[in-house]
């Protein structure tokens, strides 16, 4: 049964050609993968910005995850709520304007001050994305097809966070050889600062190729009785859809929007740390931590992604309704062993072996957190209930993942050289609880799924 007969009459233009829909889907992964490597590349700039800027692990710890999740987080909130009742596609545009200014802005901080405003103002502009590329998508895709479709785009957490590595650390090792970087018509810069600009500049066709996009028309909208929106029950006084429908069924929502933000403590705090373990544990350079783990990011979590997406609209079609909750959990549950091997771990060799292993796993709750929730959310909701979740994921997982890194290695160790041992306690203890989470959701999730599958035909 579809999931737009689930929420009521579906508009009657056909659904979009196959091929224009996977055009967008490209396009705005093309988006979102720029959107990862303006925010991650602080990662690799650890060490150029605490000795310039003369700033503590925990100071850092408030310039990678809090300046940019708390506004990213807050004011995804407001434009989740515009994705559902305005043109995405112009949203989106003026989010990646805003965003893109503010990483070429990095390139002139002179302090903690202004280092924490521009990237404040990057989790601003990147609000506006999210929320309304996954809406777009699940109109432009059946159900069937949204595991893919989703998996596709989220994938560009991995290859912008790829790109950040790979790229940045060929560019800092490269401009840190010649000591000062000149570009032309915007000044002198140190090879941090360059790498702030550097990344701001894609953006450019990136917005170009934004603009060619249609916004779609919107599916699975709810029924419409009296001029409001009505949810597809039997009941005719049944309540328009608002996040009261969420508040309704919170046994669902609840596990549901908490397990990504834990789980996402995972992603952030290697990506803030990872480069850091390596230069200070094993003497590597950022030309050598940075290509070594993006090539892990570019094999290892792209096909956990991907893997993980074929894999959900295989059980879909099966007729298996938690299906995706159960390879979410799966995976999770083997981030915890990844974790304490990191934590534990005197060899480099090893070290990225199980970094790699965490990449793999952790990509498969990442990319189906998006489409178990869309499946069970009214049209009108979607871009909210998204800001919600990315509200999660960012305060939980890029606020405090980074932040726990630093407070372990500052305050419970004493030691800078022992980040290592922090950062894969932190990672194992967040796939613990993701995992609780998971397994919490999975019966409240089947009976939900039933109960909608079950009111399909009478909406139809």
């Amino acid at each position: 049964m579809s999931q737009s007969a689930t929420f009521g009459a579906v508009a009657p233009e056909a659904s979009p050609r196959l091929g224009y829909a996977y055009y967008v889907t490209f396009v705005l992964l093309f988006a979102y993968t720029l959107s990862f490597v303006d925010r991650q590349i602080l990662g690799l700039l650890v060490q150029p910005i605490k000795q310039d800027l003369h700033l503590a692990d925990w100071a850092f710890s408030i310039v990678h995850g809090f300046a940019f999740a708390i506004f990213y987080a807050l004011m995804g909130i407001f434009l989740g709520r515009v994705a559902d009742r305005w043109n995405r596609r112009n949203l989106i545009v003026i989010g990646m304007v805003l965003w893109v200014l503010a990483t070429g802005a990095g390139g002139y901080v002179t302090g903690f001050a202004t280092l924490f405003l521009v990237r404040m103002l990057v989790g601003v502009g990147e609000a506006a994305l999210s929320p309304a590329a996954y809406s777009m998508l699940a109109d432009y895709f059946p159900p069937e097809g949204r595991g893919r479709a989703m998996s596709i785009y989220t994938s560009g957490v991995y290859i912008g966070s790829a790109m950040a590595f790979i790229v940045g650390g060929v560019v800092i090792q490269a401009a840190s050889q010649a000591g000062q970087v000149a570009i032309p018509l915007l000044g002198v810069f140190k090879p941090w600062q360059a790498a702030f600009i550097y990344v701001a500049l894609p953006g450019i066709p990136a917005l170009i190729l934004i603009a060619t996009v249609r916004e779609p028309i919107r599916r699975g909208l709810a029924a419409l009785k009296d001029g409001r929106a009505a949810l597809p029950r039997s009941d005719p006084a049944e309540p328009a859809p608002s996040l009261a429908y969420v508040l309704r069924h919170p046994g669902v929502y609840v596990p549901l929007l908490l397990a990504p933000g834990v789980t996402a403590m995972v992603t952030f705090g290697i990506t803030a740390w990872l480069p850091a373990t390596f230069i200070r544990q094993w003497g590597w350079t950022p030309g050598e931590i940075g290509p070594a783990y993006g090539l892990i990011i570019l094999t290892c979590g792209i096909g956990g992604m991907l893997i993980s997406g074929f894999l959900a609209d295989w059980l879909t079609r099966s007729g298996r309704l938690v299906g995706s909750v159960v390879i979410s959990l799966a995976a999770t549950l083997v981030l915890i062993p990844a974790g304490l091997l990191l934590a534990f771990t005197d060899s480099p060799a090893v070290a990225l072996a199980a970094v790699a292993l965490t990449t793999f796993f952790l990509g498969m709750p990442v990319a189906l957190a998006p489409p178990i929730l869309q499946a069970v959310t009214p049209n009108q909701l979607r871009g909210q209930v998204t800001s919600v979740y990315l509200l999660l994921v960012n305060l939980i997982g890029l606020g405090c993942g980074p932040f726990l890194v630093a407070f372990f290695t500052d305050f419970v160790f004493h030691d800078e050289m022992k980040v290592g041992l922090s950062l894969g306690l932190v990672c194992a203890l967040a796939a613990a609880l993701g995992a609780v989470c998971l397994a919490a959701a999975i019966i409240p999730y089947r009976k939900l799924m039933a109960s909608l599958e079950a009111t399909a035909p009478e909406a139809a």
